[in-house]
């Protein structure tokens, strides 16, 4: 299976979790691209147009997996204009998750993953998995580990 990763990650934690969902997927047989998502120059909250220095193209992919960071208990504003670019998802088995500094997934993850889902399957595409990963919690490793491993185990079909 062709899988797709497009990760928005500004201090390198969010791109951290890809990678490692990266390797357990090619490590299963899957070829797997891990494509980096930044926006040109400073995003802050209130900022409306938010410009992409690209825009990865997903139509190649079977799955696809997208990652993000919580920022303002929303999910990032260069995630939210990548996925409005986006032309369609149809057919396809997404995952999403976040990551965020907060030690409990409702404040902010929760809604950012919300968000990411909503305009994914608003998109035509099939949710397969989500994940949030609290970065303050001691407990961090092993929920990093338990999604990988969940969201290996159910994207492929």
């Amino acid at each position: 299976m062709d899988i797709g990763i497009v990760v928005h990650s500004q201090t390198g934690h969010t791109h951290s979790v890809a990678e490692k969902l990266r390797e357990k997927l090619a490590t299963a047989g899957h070829t797997v691209t891990l494509e980096r998502l930044e926006a040109e120059g400073e995003v802050r909250p209130g900022v409306k147009d938010v410009r992409l220095k690209s825009v990865p193209n997903v139509e190649a992919y079977d799955a696809i997996v997208f990652g993000s960071p919580v920022h303002g208990f929303a999910l990032a504003l260069a995630m939210q204009a990548y996925l409005r670019q986006v032309p369609s998802l149809a057919g396809k088995r997404a995952a999403c998750f976040v990551t965020q500094s907060f030690p409990f997934a409702w404040m902010g993850g929760d809604r950012a993953l919300r968000q990411m889902t909503r305009a994914c399957q608003a998109k035509g595409a099939t949710i397969c998995g989500v994940g949030v990963v609290n970065w303050s919690r001691r407990s961090r490793e092993q929920q990093i580990a338990a999604m990988v491993d969940r969201l290996s185990r159910h994207l492929p079909s």
